[in-house]
């Protein structure tokens, strides 16, 4: 009686134990499926950011030299330094004084 008591226990114990392990497995499968698409998600989000800075810092250069890009770019929200246009820095001559 009791042999057949223990096997009985033992036969349950690892059934249960039998069918955890299939629901632990197919719970990790779908959650690492899950993980990866995040992680692709991230990653494109990421090149896209990355995109969208070279894009502002191309332009923030461009409005160096031509200045009537940047009330467009203070419009959108990105601030410009006060950049003085070509020219109208330093007054250096740039003709000879007049000989006497």
């Amino acid at each position: 009686m009791k042999n057949n008591l223990l096997t009985t226990i033992l036969t349950w114990v690892l059934a249960t134990s039998l069918i955890l392990s299939m629901v632990f497995c197919i719970q990790f499968f779908f959650k690492t499926r899950e993980l990866r698409m995040h992680q692709a998600e991230m990653a494109r989000y990421q090149n896209t950011r990355q995109f969208v800075n070279l894009l502002v810092n191309d332009t923030v250069e461009y409005a160096k030299r031509d200045q009537g890009v940047a009330p467009i770019l203070e419009v959108i929200g990105i601030k410009m330094t006060k950049v003085t246009p070509p020219g109208a820095g330093a007054a250096t001559p740039t003709t000879k004084p007049a000989a006497k």
